[in-house]
């Protein structure tokens, strides 16, 4: 492979690491702002922009590498607690961790270089009141006096001094003859203008074979330190073998740098951040002759006369018997002590999980096509369990916690109250539920359209919730969990509700429905998912387009999910999303309903009836029950549902109902003709093949070839009322 599709590849890695350097920086600077300022949020912000600085270097992303040390600088300041992390500090790292995202959208190439001179001079603004706010000063300088002595008399004129042995003439600097303008004398420590008797820093590098097979480059952080002043002094080859013995895995070189005395050893060591822990790496520095005593401190007072005499000596070079002592090098961690990960690019892992689901398949073939005894002569049994076993491990390389998609809504959050001026509180549950990271990326925009709609629609201002008996700060709640095979992702307000009487007009008024259309309440808030609708009365930046809801509700109707939604007048209102856990694979029962199959998903089933004569009875002309074990449960006939008109009514006792648990109303019985079959079976998206329509979570392909529908149950069981209703599915669901 080129040298420059390595670096591409090791570059694709950084902006990768970026990528999460940025979510970690942003929870932690979203942390911050709610008050947590403890040194473990700190450190991780620190760590995380530390990490996108020392990578921009690397590679030359030049203007990354300014903005991101600069605002590290303030980082490290706050984390020392030299600045402390007060609410204008933490809005100006916000306004910073913005313009570092550009730098890294430009370095990456998909946005244009941002202008970062303003938040650039508030970074170095903070760092330059740090002085002044915090009381440290800037300079090394003594306490002042209470008052300052009055000045001295002149010292008298000192002897001149003797030659040495070599015939110079030791220097006496007086206060006098350094100050002709008369200005009050200051004491002056000539070792101080002499050179340093440190020693330049002494770096040796060879990086190791793991360093090289991870695609390491070691000239790169060679540069990294003659970007420091660093110069080389030696590359050690003698343990580089002949070319019919070289191995190009292998390392053989040792790199030797002479770095200035006066770059610090922290700024050398960033340069082998990305260094692998077991490679060679000595940082060391030969020990400097005994210092001198310390000067007099820099007190306004005239040199003393009695004062040894200051005599220039060149410097020396350390005695023999001083042998340097080397720094040892950081303690590598033993291989085996840490969790080992390798990233690998989502589009094999999508491959992987197709070649599952045809596997799925095939299997389901085997199972039609062969006899029971066939099956345990070729062990299918077996094979089902090792596929599914595979199944279960793909999945968990995609699953994600969900705090991904919650980790933008607080930041978004205080944007938005801030344009609104209302006080909203933000309460957080469930974030640790893993999804699979495709649901996880499409929800976002989602996610965002109902914060926003709770911020702008649902929660009142100050004033209206004291007048409505309430407390000033509206309260919103969001939360996820996971129930069967689907997760509920929920965000909840306690506003002021859905006003049904307006929504409805102002649907009449887009025509969205007839003005004669009888509509259940439930089916009235749906209407704000419609397209074009909107109650805003004026269009602003963050409603009144009418397309916030509806991209809820078709993006989440994209991932076989639906959105349900609640509200009580002057109460509050709740949305929620209820999505599948995966995007691939489900256990199901295969049913019959007028001749044709469809796919139950077993995790809504309790149990299954044969009902008995009379066990289901009618309550009126189309509503039916079913006695069970002392309670009535409602029972839905799927083939009314579906509108299968031409169908036969078959008897209560000539069918099966199967006991299902929904999220909205509880138990119900789903009237069936027959049971197939209990199968694994592959969703293949409508969405993507057709189109989204509501009662349906996908389709299947079945072991005979033909095509089965994936039943949502609890859209069924919800929208049953639409269903039978005359007003079209499409006008509410679509």
């Amino acid at each position: 492979m080129p040298v420059s599709d390595e670096l591409d590849e090791i570059q694709a890695i950084f902006f990768e690491e970026c990528a999460e350097g940025l979510a970690v920086a942003e929870q932690g600077l979203s942390a911050m702002a709610a008050g947590d300022v403890s040194k473990e949020v700190i450190g991780g912000v620190f760590r995380a922009v530390h990490s996108i600085k020392g990578g921009s270097g690397a590679f030359g992303h030049s203007a990354l590498l300014a903005f991101s040390h600069c605002f590290e600088n303030v980082l490290d300041e706050v984390r020392g607690g030299k600045i402390p992390a007060t609410a204008e500090v933490t809005k100006v790292m916000l306004a910073a961790f913005d313009v570092l995202a550009d730098h890294v959208g430009a370095a990456q190439g998909v946005a244009p270089p941002p202008a970062d001179a303003a938040a650039l001079a508030a970074l170095e603004e903070v760092l330059a009141t740090k002085g002044a706010g915090s009381g440290v000063a800037i300079t090394a300088v003594a306490p002042a006096a209470p008052a300052p002595p009055p000045p001295a008399p002149p010292p008298p004129a000192a002897a001149e001094p003797a030659e040495d042995q070599f015939g110079f003439t030791p220097l006496v600097a007086t206060v006098e003859e350094l100050d002709p303008f008369g200005f009050e004398p200051v004491g002056v420590a000539l070792d101080d203008l002499g050179p340093d008797d440190s020693q330049p820093w002494t770096v040796r590098f060879a990086p190791s074979r793991a360093a090289l097979g991870n695609g390491a480059e070691p000239l790169l952080t060679v540069r990294e330190l003659e970007r420091l002043g660093g110069v080389i002094t030696e590359v050690d080859c003698s343990a580089l073998p002949a070319l019919r013995d070289l191995d190009p895995e292998e390392s053989y070189l040792v790199w030797t740098l002479s770095v200035p005395r006066n770059v610090e050893e922290s700024a050398i060591a960033e340069c082998f951040d990305f260094v692998a822990p077991d490679s060679l790496i000595e940082i060391t520095r030969a020990d400097a002759p005994a210092p001198t005593p310390a000067p007099p401190p820099l007190v306004a007072e005239p040199y003393p006369a009695d004062a040894p005499v200051l005599t220039l000596v060149d410097t020396v070079a350390p005695p023999a018997d001083k042998p340097a002592a080397p720094v040892p090098p950081p303690e590598a961690r033993p291989m085996d002590s840490v969790l080992q990960t390798i990233r690998v690019d989502l589009t094999k892992l999508d491959m992987l999980l197709n070649l599952v689901g045809e596997l799925v398949i095939r299997n389901s073939i085997l199972s039609d096509r062969l006899s029971p005894v066939d099956q345990e002569r070729v062990e299918l049994p077996e094979l089902a369990r090792l596929t599914r076993e595979i199944q279960d491990n793909v999945m968990s390389l995609r699953a994600q916690p969900i705090r991904q998609a919650f980790s933008r809504v607080p930041r978004m959050l205080r944007d938005l109250t801030a344009e609104t001026g209302k006080q909203v509180i933000l309460e957080i549950s469930g974030e640790t539920t893993e999804v699979d990271k495709g649901v996880i990326e499409k929800i976002g925009d989602p996610l965002t359209h109902m914060i926003r709609n709770a911020v702008d629609h649902g929660v009142e201002s100050p004033a209206d919730r004291i007048a409505a008996g309430k407390p000033a700060e509206g309260v919103i709640k969001l939360s996820a969990e996971q129930k069967g095979a689907r997760i509920f992702v929920r965000v909840s307000d306690d506003g002021k509700g859905i006003d049904r009487p307006r929504v409805r007009a102002m649907a009449i008024d887009k025509g969205i429905i007839a003005a004669d259309a009888v509509l259940s309440d439930e089916e009235i808030d749906q209407l704000i998912c419609a397209p074009g609708f909107s109650t805003a009365a004026t269009i602003s930046s963050i409603s009144g387009r009418g397309v916030g809801m509806d991209v809820v509700r078709s993006n989440v109707e994209a991932l076989g999910g639906r959105v349900d939604i609640t509200s009580t007048p002057g109460v509050g209102t709740t949305f929620t999303m209820i999505l599948p856990l995966t995007l691939a694979i489900l256990d199901g029962m295969i049913v019959r309903l007028a001749g044709q199959r469809f796919v139950l998903p077993l995790t809504n089933v309790i149990e299954t009836v044969r009902p008995e004569p009379g066990q289901v009875r009618p309550m009126t002309p189309t509503s039916e029950v079913i006695e069970l074990r002392g309670s009535y449960l409602p029972v839905k006939r799927l083939t009314n549902l579906f509108g299968f008109a031409d169908a036969p009514r078959r008897l209560p006792e000539e069918s099966l109902v199967i006991i299902v648990e929904s999220e909205t109303v509880g138990n119900v019985g789903l009237m069936v003709d027959t049971i197939d079959d209990r199968r694994e079976v592959v969703i293949k998206s409508l969405d993507q093949n057709l189109y989204p329509i509501r009662g349906l979570g996908g389709a299947t392909i079945l072991g005979d070839g033909s095509i089965a529908l994936i039943l949502d149950i609890d859209a069924l069981v919800a929208s049953s009322g639409a269903m039978a209703s005359n007003i079209p599915l499409k006008g509410l669901a679509a």
